[in-house]
């Protein structure tokens, strides 16, 4: 038994985060977690400085911490950009680290976690499970353990044992990360005090939905969250997560599921889990996605002249680890004679570079995308204007992870055939609109906006878009999960078994 301080309960915070697709080729090193370190995490004080006030998990927790009298003690909290499996050693060096700082810090009166839900590496499936099965050894059975999760989260029958709480997003575009931030610290608090006594009831469904059908604003999750949120209201229930799941990570425990989390109530919570898995089980045939051909959503924006129509290429969003440099989209929309259309991004450090040899303000050939693989179209050779090339940062304005930083590395503005194309170093889903009005194009005056994105783009685009195309492209990160071979999910799983 650790003995505790008195005064201001320590609550250790941190995180390691990464949302794995198993299905990409190029594996996540450790120098990428680094990198996203370099914009705007970090380690210790640096932790807390960084995340004060940002719309994010541990933003939520810093809140919430102030005003329930909890000392944070900041250890690590890093992430990497959604891609292939992790170099076991990297996360390995990770957690190593993350531990040293537990255990210095110790005693501890509790430990808030901010993970993602589905890293995999090279070595473990379910790497969250690990991760608080190491931190549970650490600080022993009496010590609250929360963390939150992502609303894409793989959740594992390993995670819902070690875990006093497992609180995961409600949104789809994620725009509650404050919010449920503000929750689990708010648990955590009386937890530590002994007013409430969290347990757990977790449901595994065996079922895999694509991203565009896990989308909260619209039917079937719209509905679905109506029940959950009305099932949190019954006395003695202190939280429900419903998790859709990443479907992209080929793991046994890959897809939805559903956590309760009741007041000392065991029943209750089993209860609840049951009603809400049904629920949603019901509705399987529901979450099939229907995608449009690019060329017919073109012909379509063409043909009334209104705007902006979003094409929204998920099939190559780097958010769930497609390489962002996919040109299928990007070709028909310079095919087509198009009078404005700007596509956002292509992440090509080549073409990048070719815009700067060529300067500001000067025709230029270039070879454009396609070089991660032949998955996603492929490199285009096009001639145009580089109407700009720099570095480029932007924040993000609208309403998800506002005020987070980010880098786009150097960029360029190629113009060809009336398409701007925003060309990156970096690789970023470029949910905001900040993405494209940081080059100086105002997103309500073109008629086509072309986005790396699957779902999260409709937090800034949702209510200005005149109309919204989840385009029919190749890759990775592609809806249609049938073109897939999955080898290690559990079976049978809708939708590719008969249920």
């Amino acid at each position: 038994m650790i003995k505790k301080l008195a005064g201001k309960p320590r609550v250790a915070v941190g995180g390691i985060l990464h949302e794995t697709n198993t299905f990409a080729r190029k594996k996540t090193q450790y120098a990428d977690f680094m990198r996203g370190r370099a914009i705007g995490v970090g380690e210790g004080a640096l932790l807390l400085t960084r995340l004060r006030g940002v719309r994010v998990p541990v933003g939520g927790f810093i809140h919430e911490a102030a005003r329930s009298g909890l000392e944070l003690i900041p250890l690590l909290w890093t992430f990497a950009q959604p891609g292939g499996k992790v170099r076991h050693a990297a996360y390995t060096r990770l957690k190593d680290k993350f531990i040293t700082g537990l255990k210095k810090a110790l005693p501890v009166d509790g430990v808030l976690i901010d993970l993602h839900g589905a890293m995999v590496t090279d070595r473990c499936e379910d790497v969250e499970g690990d991760f608080l099965e190491c931190i549970r050894r650490i600080v022993g059975p009496e010590v609250p353990v929360i963390t939150t999760l992502d609303f894409h989260a793989n959740v594992t029958s390993r995670m819902a044992k070690e875990a006093d709480a497992l609180i995961g997003y409600d949104t789809y575009p994620h725009v509650d990360y404050w919010e449920r931030g503000v929750e689990a610290a708010r648990l955590m608090a009386g937890a530590i005090r002994k007013k409430i006594r969290p347990v757990i009831a977790f449901r595994k469904i065996p079922l895999l939905v694509a991203p565009p059908r896990q989308c909260t604003l619209i039917p079937p999750m719209a509905d679905i969250f109506n029940i959950v949120h009305e099932m949190e209201k019954k006395l003695g229930v202190l939280a429900i997560t419903l998790s859709g799941g990443f479907p992209f990570a080929d793991i046994r425990e890959a897809g939805a599921a559903v956590t309760v989390m009741t007041d000392g109530n065991p029943g209750l919570a089993g209860k609840l889990a049951d009603k809400l898995a049904v629920e949603i089980w019901r509705r399987r045939e529901k979450f099939r996605v229907k995608l449009t051909p690019v060329k017919e959503a073109i012909a379509l924006a063409l043909r009334t002249g209104k705007g902006p129509v979003v094409l929204a290429d998920g099939s190559d969003n780097p958010g769930g680890g497609a390489p962002c440099d996919g040109t299928v989209m990007l070709k028909a929309l310079v095919e087509a004679n198009v009078p404005s259309a700007v596509v956002a991004v292509i992440a090509d450090p080549g073409a990048v570079a070719a815009a700067a040899r060529a300067g500001a303000g000067n025709h230029a050939t270039i070879k454009v995308g396609g070089k991660t693989d032949r998955l996603h179209g492929p490199p285009l050779k096009l001639t145009g204007l580089v109407k700009w090339v720099g570095r480029k940062t932007y924040v993000n304005k609208g309403p998800m992870m506002t005020g987070l930083m980010v880098d786009m590395g150097r960029a360029a503005l190629f113009v060809v055939n009336n398409v701007e194309i925003i060309i990156t170093e970096n690789r970023f889903q470029p949910w905001d609109a900040e993405a494209i009005r940081c080059m100086g194009i105002e997103p309500r005056s073109r008629l086509l906006i072309g986005l790396k994105s699957a779902v999260h783009y409709r937090s800034s685009y949702q209510k200005m878009a005149s109309q919204i195309f989840e385009v029919d492209t190749p890759g990775i990160h592609s809806p249609d999960l049938g073109n897939y071979r999955f080898r290690r999910v559990r079976r049978p799983v809708f939708p590719l078994d008969k249920m």
